[in-house]
């Protein structure tokens, strides 16, 4: 199986992808190349070099080979190695993994295999969300929690946040939902030294068919959904048609949670934005009870695609953390964890602060 490594026209380094730019960037040269120069280029090396359309399939090194032959059986049945095209050092990745970094030399790799097929996304969304900017925003997110252990928000805990680009499987369905509901409007005056109320009673029936496009659902085992989910909105309209030179500088996963595997969850966010359509025609009553609802699923189609993900796990005692930030509005989802002894030390210093202040007032009432 081989991998892919794209070169600067310039200087034949490895290329990654700019977010802030949306350019290809050298670090060897500094030279920087947007999308239609790098893509001139590649068809002129082809032109020139027709091998270039059929690379030569490196070796391919079985897990059993690279590892000693006592790890563990899950290990084995998962693993994949592969020869870097620079310095080839072996790559091991999981059976997931469709873009990553060499270990030794560092340069961004690229699985096409991984990509390729029912495996290729038709679309992604590239990251707009740099590096730097995700660490600044971590740095924010931590900056009003005095509690959290020093070595969290650490220099070096900050280099371990990754780009990753997650699938996803975006649904477009076509619903018909039907509601029905009993509805009270209340009103109430005072007269004299009585106060009455009036109550009027209605059966509300509501139909309505009704489209959806874009349902996200994450297709990877490896991340928590609701994680995930906390993540949206993407905007879409930023989204391009699916190009692996995107992917150069970030990991990626392939999916191996299928579209069929997501759809109970699409199912049910699909559901319940419709029975929420519907309420919305339901104003200008005081108190409405649902008693019946329907949603009759019409048409549905997935599309494969990737978004981009922003994450850094954390360990602290044997609980893990995860900040994750949406790569391409700098939304963020996580949790903190405390440091017992900064809580311990925050509370005695609270609670030292409170009894000098009533040592010192009970001192000036008895003066």
């Amino acid at each position: 199986m081989s991998v892919v490594v794209y070169k600067c026209p310039h200087c034949g380094a490895s290329l990654t992808f700019d977010a802030d730019r949306q350019r290809w960037e050298c670090k060897f040269c500094l030279g920087t190349f947007d999308k239609q120069t790098l893509e001139a280029y590649l068809a002129s090396q082809k032109e020139t070099n027709p091998d270039l359309e059929k690379p030569e399939e490196p070796e391919q090194v079985s897990a059993e080979e690279y590892v000693h032959e006592q790890v563990d059986e899950e290990f084995n049945r998962n693993a994949r190695a592969y020869r870097c095209p620079d310095c080839g050092a072996e790559i091991v990745t999981d059976a997931t993994t469709a873009a990553t970094f060499c270990v030794f030399c560092h340069n961004p790799t690229i699985i096409p295999a991984r990509l390729s097929g029912e495996y290729r996304p038709s679309q992604v969304i590239p990251f707009k969300i740099s590096k730097e900017a995700a660490q600044k925003a971590f740095l924010n997110w931590c900056k009003r929690k005095p509690l959290v252990p020093p070595d969290f928000k650490s220099k070096p805990q900050l280099e371990k946040i990754t780009g990753m680009y997650v699938p996803f499987w975006l649904y477009d369905c076509s619903v018909s939902a039907t509601l029905r509901a009993n509805a009270q409007k209340i009103r109430r005056w005072r007269s004299g030294n009585y106060e009455h109320t009036e109550t009027k009673y209605y059966e509300l029936y509501r139909d309505g068919d009704m489209s959806f496009a874009g349902i996200p659902a994450d297709g990877s085992s490896k991340m928590e959904d609701k994680t995930m989910d906390l993540l949206e909105p993407y905007d879409y309209s930023q989204m391009v048609h699916f190009d692996m030179s995107y992917l150069s500088g970030y990991l990626a996963e392939k999916y191996d949670v299928d579209k069929e595997g997501v759809w109970p969850r699409v199912k049910e966010k699909v559901a319940n934005d419709a029975v929420a359509q519907l309420m919305t025609t339901a104003k200008g009553y005081d108190a409405v009870q649902v008693t019946h609802q329907e949603v009759r699923i019409k048409s549905r189609k997935a599309h494969y695609t990737l978004l981009p993900v922003w994450m850094l796990m954390y360990k602290h005692g044997d609980k893990k953390y995860l900040f994750a930030m949406n790569g391409q509005t700098g939304k963020v989802v996580g949790k903190l964890p405390i440091s017992i002894k900064r809580a311990i030390a925050w509370f005695c210093g609270i609670a030292a602060a409170v009894f000098t202040i009533l040592f010192i007032a009970s001192g000036v009432y008895y003066l």
